[in-house]
């Protein structure tokens, strides 16, 4: 019966009701897509960080997470990678040794850091070899070949079919060690860092550059399922338990600078939409206080005929609650319809950036950003839209609870 009261005292100002709710439904219809958007960036940020950076489960050197240093390796390489393939068969398995030394050619010299990788795991989980400019991916069969980032190219004037040569110390070796390579592909990604410092190889021919076969600073594990990683990272814990050499990495652990940034820059974006919600609430107060207002004799003859005052408090609380109900399921139509074409159709930076990528966290991530729909975070927001406009509805609720019959009535 309150219920239907509230409606009814609602629309008494159709107008003024339907401005409030208008507010409230663009405002929460803002909210969505802006998490809607951040989500899909999110998602592009750890997609590409496991796969290039580390992977859903990573195996290292104990102490290699802190120090970075190429000469803490996974020693037995291939048997990490024969156990976790033989546990994790619908998973791809990538080992990687990472070395910095000098890369030099007939014109010039570079500092790089160059990746040992397997080809065909490497282009299973990441997509470098979709960002060839030039030549061909690598070939397990050629162990001279070598893949450069364009500014890479540029610096030491290279093409490919080119000739250069690798230069380090590395492991125990105790004076430089070189090794030719021939530029078999050279790449663009559009990070600064990867396109003019970073080289790749293959794994076999960058052990033999270390001087020890059989090593990586990282077994990288990447699994079908992303939701699977908690339990597989418990699982790969419990089989090398007996390996103290090792130490095994949950991917939020292995990218945890990422990891970081993320959820600061979500923090801030809550508080950023608080301070949205804040507003609104604003008008949701200013409707509901001048509707009582204009209803004080009314009021006070209700309470003459004996209506408690905790009653005529409920009521405006339920008038206030009403609004943000009405307003945020309306929200919620709006975000979607606003939603939609940002997942299906993206956000097209390159206009902004004046390229088709964009340098983030150190990666290189599509300026087309296609949103992801959360819908965790949007029933939440929508949660909190009901409880800030109920809120709002507290003072004019008090207000109207202290009334007293007598001069209520009397009030013009």
């Amino acid at each position: 019966m309150l219920l239907l009261l509230a409606i009814r005292n609602l629309f008494r100002n159709t107008r003024r009701t339907l401005i409030t709710v208008a507010a409230i439904a663009f405002g929460l219809g803002l909210v969505h897509t802006t998490i809607t958007l951040q989500t899909g960036q999110y998602a592009d940020m750890v997609r590409i960080g496991v796969s290039s950076l580390a992977g859903h489960v990573v195996v290292q050197a104990k102490g290699y997470q802190e120090e970075q240093d190429s000469d803490l390796v996974v020693t037995k390489e291939s048997e990490v990678v024969d156990r976790l393939r033989a546990t994790f068969p619908d998973a791809v398995v990538a080992p990687r040794l990472m070395l910095g030394g000098l890369l030099t050619s007939a014109r010039g010299s570079v500092g790089v850091l160059l990746g040992g990788i397997d080809p065909q795991a490497e282009a299973t989980v990441q997509d470098l070899d979709d960002k060839l400019k030039s030549g061909a991916w690598l070939s397990g069969d050629d162990d001279r070949g070598i893949l450069v980032g364009v500014e890479l190219a540029e610096s030491l004037d290279v093409e490919v079919g080119d000739k250069v040569v690798y230069l380090g110390q590395h492991g125990e070796q105790t004076e430089m060690t070189s090794r030719l390579f021939r530029v078999a592909g050279i790449f663009r990604t559009g990070g600064a860092e990867l396109d003019g410092f970073a080289a790749f190889a293959p794994i076999s021919a960058v052990q033999e550059v270390f001087g020890t076969p059989d090593v990586a600073n990282q077994v990288t594990l990447h699994l079908a399922n992303p939701d699977d990683a908690d339990a597989a990272t418990e699982k790969v814990r419990a089989m090398f338990s007996d390996r103290a050499d090792l130490e095994v990495l949950h991917w939020k652990e292995a990218i945890s600078d990422i990891w970081g940034l993320i959820q600061v820059d979500k923090v801030a974006g809550d508080v950023e939409l608080g301070i949205l919600w804040i507003i609104v609430s604003m008008g949701v107060l200013n409707t509901v206080l001048m509707s009582a207002l204009e209803r004080t004799r009314e009021f006070g003859v209700m309470l003459s005929l004996g209506m408690k005052p905790g009653r005529l408090a409920a009521l405006i609380l339920l008038e206030g609650a009403t609004l943000g109900v009405i307003g945020s399921m309306l929200g919620v139509v709006v975000g979607l319809g606003l939603s939609w074409p940002l997942v299906e159709y993206g956000l097209d930076y390159s206009g902004f950036f004046g390229s088709d990528t964009f340098e983030a966290a150190g990666m290189a991530l599509s300026s087309v950003v296609h949103g992801r729909i959360d819908p965790v975070r949007m029933a939440s927001y929508t949660l909190v839209a009901i409880a800030f406009t109920t809120l709002a509805a507290v003072y004019p609720a008090w207000h109207v609870s202290r009334l007293r019959p007598v001069e209520a009535m009397h009030h013009v």
